[in-house]
């Protein structure tokens, strides 16, 4: 079954060790139960001890822990051909890690990267003639846990999985490809970005900094190198229901439609209705109006959906999608109305981080947000508008200028920090962050005036918090 039977002897105990050799005469089958053997193995367990720490040690190359699992157990050269890794199968092999969280959770470490893109011939296919379809529809995942104190050897894996797209999932997956494509067509390769898309995304690839950048074929602009992937909250919800069978609330979606023509579908009955109005369309009566319950919005646009929790983001297809859900009420003095907060500044993480591997990069150039915007009028508050959000190219060249920029004054220790005491005998604090209007659509401040909501700077001083806010005037231009 796995090619020929060797003996090793090791002390005075003879075993018997199957060297597998992947070659034509294996049924899939055999080569799928083969690969199940290795659930619940360490790294150092998988072949020859030698030859997997050799290729282990080859700590620059991302691939090395799937080169080793590919040559010491799989027995296949490792190689760069176009083909498909288990050729006469036509299977993709691909490894990839999950970590724990600090609640004990399993989750992906990573985006899955698929093929990459080529700008000047992808454009031609349709979705399910593509280069990508025919990487993805048939892979053999390797699941294995990360742990940042271990050497690789010891890295434990825990899952071997056949994987196919799964029919839910192909419209959105089919859209998010034509969304991908369509931007090829229309010349702006270098705009595209991962929240363009929901389950499917064109990852950057590479260096970075413009030394991979490529040519289009509809612009002189060079575009950066992408790659198709799934997305890592995509992994991160299969990894969980084929592991430990966790299910989450899921939507029930018309196996047709995608993920955001089904929120079209829902919402759009919906639009210049009063909230009075779309709860006596839902036979909905809550226990408490929007005057006292500052949830009241959230609940009834869950109770659009059909769905008990106020926070669509646990919906498996907003898991999937990496969607938050966020509603705006446009008040009728535009002095009352809001901007819109993040969580709070992680100075150490600036200081320390680049801009596309940070928070801030995820907030924005990774996530995509389902807009609800309510406005209130003398008739009641109205249901306006639904827009499933991402944040445009120039937003993102603005995040990035007053990240780096913050960065900047972290390192070079400027940042000054002014305390005085008001008449009332209360701290007030003052910093030379920027201000509003140092860039567009955002500004940083303090998010509520309690007093004991510190931090500390890398430098190890006390500092008030800080949030990131997208102002108001942007939010009211949404309607």
């Amino acid at each position: 079954m796995y090619g020929k039977l060797c003996t090793v002897r090791i002390g005075f105990v003879r075993r018997k060790l199957h060297m597998f050799v992947y070659n034509k005469d294996i049924s899939e089958e055999e080569l799928i139960d083969y690969a199940k053997q290795l659930e619940g193995k360490k790294m150092k367990d998988i072949g020859n001890p030698d030859e997997v720490k050799k290729w282990l040690s080859k700590s620059k190359n991302k691939g090395a822990i799937g080169n080793a699992i590919q040559v010491c157990y799989f027995g296949i050269p490792a190689n760069s051909i176009k083909e498909a890794d288990f050729n006469y199968h036509n299977i993709e092999l691909k490894v990839t890690p999950i970590k724990e969280n600090k609640n004990k959770t399993l989750s992906s470490k990573e985006r899955l990267v698929l093929n990459m893109i080529n700008y000047e011939t992808d454009y031609v296919y349709s979705f399910e003639e593509s280069p990508l379809m025919k990487k993805s529809q048939h892979m053999l995942l390797i699941f294995y846990l990360h742990e940042e104190n271990l050497p690789a050897e010891e890295y434990k894996i825990l899952r071997a999985e056949m994987f196919t797209i799964p029919s839910e999932d192909l419209p959105t997956i089919r859209e998010d490809y034509n969304t991908i494509i369509e931007k090829i067509k229309a010349g702006k390769a270098h705009q595209i970005s991962e929240s363009d898309t929901t389950y499917l995304a064109a990852c950057t690839k590479g260096a970075g900094k413009g030394k991979d950048d490529r040519s289009q074929p509809f612009s002189k602009i060079t575009a950066k190198q992408r790659a198709f992937s799934f997305k890592q909250k995509y992994m991160t919800v299969y990894f969980n229901s084929i592991f430990n069978r966790k299910s989450f609330e899921k939507l029930q979606i018309p196996q047709q439609l995608s993920l955001s023509s089904f929120i079209d579908l829902q919402l759009s009955p919906f639009i210049d209705l009063s909230t009075s109005q779309i709860e006596q369309k839902l036979n909905y009566k809550p226990i408490k109006d929007i005057s006292k319950d500052k949830a009241y919005l959230p609940r009834l646009v869950s109770k659009i959906f059909g769905i008990e929790s106020t926070t669509l983001e646990e919906i498996e297809q907003f898991q999937k999608g990496n969607i938050k859900f966020k509603t705006i009420r446009l008040r009728q003095k535009k002095t009352e109305n809001q901007d819109m907060s993040w969580p709070n500044i992680d100075f150490h993480e600036i200081f320390n981080t680049e801009f596309e591997d940070s928070t801030w990069y995820e907030w924005f150039a990774e996530t995509k947000y389902l807009f609800v915007i309510f406005e209130d009028t003398e008739y009641g508050t109205i249901l306006r508008k639904h827009i499933l959000w991402n944040a445009p190219p120039k937003m993102l060249e603005a995040l990035e200028t007053l990240y780096n920029h913050i960065k900047w004054q972290l390192q070079n220790n400027v940042i000054e920090v002014e305390i005085k005491v008001n008449k009332k005998g209360q701290e007030v604090w003052t910093n030379n962050l920027p201000g509003k209007g140092f860039v567009p659509y955002f500004q940083i401040r303090p998010k509520g005036n309690k007093g004991s909501e510190f931090t500390t700077l890398p430098d190890g001083r006390k500092f008030k918090k800080q949030c990131l806010f997208l102002n108001k005037e942007y939010l009211h231009g949404l309607i």
